[in-house]
């Protein structure tokens, strides 16, 4: 359930009752009805670790791939405590993987 279901909800993603969506909930909702629908076998983790080299092979810095994908253990203190992210420097970063995918794909085309 997204937002506009429950703004008063104390959370961005959550059941239709308003309470914490937990990753079991995702799993098994989601995820599994998707990857037996298109006959792959991955999982969720996989997921990050494809984002993870994406936002490196598009240029994102280190600090903001981390905050990313939620890394926060890997920061180093003046990264938690003097770096403040805007959601646009995030959506920004994203946005980058599909420039770069789409700069590879236009090399791969011409080659």
């Amino acid at each position: 359930m997204g937002y506009n279901s429950c703004p008063d909800c104390e959370y961005l993603l959550h059941t239709e009752d308003g309470k914490r969506f937990l990753y079991r909930n995702y799993y098994d909702s989601y995820w599994t009805p998707l990857v037996e629908q298109i006959g792959i076998d991955r999982t969720p983790h996989c997921t990050r670790h494809t984002c993870i080299s994406m936002l490196s092979e598009a240029g994102v810095q280190d600090t903001t791939i981390k905050k990313i994908v939620g890394h926060s253990g890997a920061m180093t203190l003046t990264e938690k405590v003097y770096t403040h992210l805007d959601m646009q420097v995030l959506v920004d970063a994203i946005n980058k993987t599909l420039e770069n995918e789409d700069s590879v794909t236009a090399d791969t085309k011409s080659a």
